[in-house]
């Protein structure tokens, strides 16, 4: 209620009764009104009989008291309730005034200490993840009742292996044609054509077979489960897998692990032969028959060296699946973050895959 009283003495407001968001529209407006029609006279607010204010209550008194007034012509809160008054007292009318400062941006050495905490903190949930899926296939062996679905582990392992075939054969055929192809017309300056031959072998088996196939199974299949758990995630499907009392790791992590696990060594022999096929024919240009280059290769490379690269498209494509998983479940709402998440699999599965590879080299060469 709103009664102005006789010029002299300024003009009184008086609150009573509830002021919520249902009845507080009247008020502000004759509150607001009652200011506007008397800018030089102070505005005395009696809150005496004023028994309860919402926030949005609480919003019409910070707007009175800060509204800028002429000299002499205050807005002041009088007998307000002390729960109220404490809220009020807690903000300076004079701050809500002034424009707010541009935040200063970020000089290089912060970007690069943001950047290192996020992927150390990245880094700390990979780990923390890693340590949840070891402990859910832990009990996978350990508790009766609880087992693997091997017929999804098959849907997977089918879809991100047996499809995957014809891009990781040509692939791999174009690398074996490229490297003898560059290698040969050096080594033919110097009469070694014969060891383009151990070259190119060498290099497909145990580096860039295994790891062109971890980089294709990153961009197509690990995007793919990215995407997948990151679209369960927004729809809720794995809220619901877990009010159901079942494990999200166990239904949706591990078979795509396993099935990883399974498909990427197979996918590297595929890449292996292909590309031994094209770096043999490509040898028949300089002089070097098939014979020739069979021979060459079971002299350059031994059975360590097949093994150690099944073993890095293992690792890679392990190492796939945890990104991909990983980054799915972290999605957060909208379509939005699903193209995000995908996106940060691919890349970061790239990066870790040649990381890997790196220490490789350095503990196996």
């Amino acid at each position: 209620m709103i009664e102005p009283g006789p010029r002299a003495r300024g003009v009184r407001i008086e609150l009573e009764g509830r002021i919520t968001a249902y009845t507080a529209a009247p008020i502000w407006h004759s509150a607001l009104k009652t200011l506007a029609s008397h800018p030089s006279s102070p505005i005395v607010v009696d809150a005496s009989r004023l028994e309860y204010a919402d926030n949005v209550g609480v919003a019409l008194l910070f707007d009175l008291v800060r509204r800028e007034r002429p000299p002499g012509a205050p807005v002041e809160i009088r007998n307000l309730p002390e729960n109220l008054a404490a809220l009020v007292r807690s903000y300076d009318p004079g701050s809500f005034a002034r424009p707010a400062r541009a935040a200063a941006r970020p000089g290089i050495f912060e970007h690069i200490g943001q950047a290192t905490q996020q992927q150390l903190t990245y880094l700390r949930e990979m780990v923390g993840f890693v340590g949840r899926c070891i402990g859910e296939l832990g009990r996978m062996f350990t508790r009766h009742g609880a087992r693997l679905n091997w017929h999804d582990i098959l849907d997977i392992g089918t879809e991100a292996g047996a499809n995957g075939v014809p891009v990781v054969m040509l692939i791999g055929f174009l690398i074996g044609v490229i490297i003898a192809f560059e290698a040969g017309l050096v080594a033919k300056q110097f009469g070694a054509v014969i060891y383009v031959v151990s070259g190119a072998v060498f290099v497909v088996i145990r580096e860039l077979g295994p790891l062109m196939t971890a980089i294709m199974f990153a961009g197509r299949s690990g995007a793919a489960f990215a995407a997948e758990l990151g679209i369960q995630k927004v729809n809720e499907e794995v809220d619901a897998i877990t009010t159901f009392g079942l494990r999200p790791l166990q239904f949706l992590v591990l078979p795509r692990l396993i099935a990883a696990l399974m498909v990427t060594p197979l996918l590297a022999v595929v890449a292996d032969v292909a590309g031994l096929l094209g770096a043999a024919l490509v040898v028949q240009k300089f002089g070097i028959t098939y014979r020739q280059f069979y021979n060459q290769m079971l002299w350059a490379v031994g059975t360590w060296d097949v093994t150690l690269g099944l073993i890095k498209a293992a690792v890679f494509g392990l190492t796939v699946a945890i990104v991909s998983c990983h980054r799915g479940l972290a999605t957060g709402s909208g379509a939005s973050s699903v193209g995000q998440s995908t996106t940060r699999a691919v890349v970061s599965s790239i990066v870790l895959i040649i990381l890997i590879d790196g220490i490789f080299s350095l503990f196996t060469s």
